[in-house]
């Protein structure tokens, strides 16, 4: 089985590498692909901290990561579902009509997908959402509505996923074992204590 997840610079790195982790630790095939980018070149991950008192998040450096995959190489048929971390990447990408048109076709084709905090962005620009109910971010709630979508409002330290057919969504990085148990679920995969 194969997962697309799509990546740029200042991804929000947990919301990178652990669905990656995570997905590769039950033998899923990740492929991680970035615009205009090849395998085997970087990009940058970002760090977000919610402080107390503080108006918005902070942000420092993460570590860089090499992508598997060269984003002009893949095949859509091939992948059972798609994973959008948050972080900034999903500001910029949403503008890009080939980062739109992976989210539509895997809404097309009611495949598993697996979006966390600003990862909606992309999902609300492709015209996906209209009509559904979904979590992210809460600074990305005018997205999600202007979407044409409900948002579920969690406090972004919670560890709460929500889930409506084939996509689950959730707030922050605190929710990624929800988040990813959910879409694991979607997808399909057994795990057995």
């Amino acid at each position: 089985m194969k997962v697309l997840l799509l990546a740029g610079d200042f991804a929000e790195d947990y919301e990178l590498f652990a669905p990656l982790k995570a997905l590769e630790m039950l033998g899923i095939d990740v492929h991680v692909v970035c615009p205009d980018r090849r395998a085997g070149d970087t990009v940058q991950t970002a760090i977000h901290f919610m402080e107390e008192g503080r108006q918005t998040y902070s942000e420092r450096p993460g570590h860089p990561f090499t992508l598997t995959h060269t984003f002009g190489d893949i095949n859509l048929d091939d992948y059972a579902g798609l994973v959008i971390p948050g972080g900034r990447f999903p500001e910029y990408q949403r503008y890009d009509g080939r980062v739109l048109d992976i989210a539509k076709h895997f809404f097309d084709k009611d495949l598993p997908v697996a979006a966390v905090c600003h990862g909606v962005q992309i999902l609300a620009a492709a015209g996906v959402l209209q009509g559904r109910t979904c979590s992210g971010f809460h600074m990305c709630r005018i997205d999600v509505v202007a979407g044409g979508a409900s948002f579920v409002e969690f406090h972004p330290d919670s560890k709460n996923a929500h889930v409506e057919g084939n996509l689950v969504t959730a707030p922050a990085y605190n929710a990624i074992g929800v988040w990813m148990r959910e879409f694991i679920k979607l997808l399909g995969v057994k795990v057995q204590l």
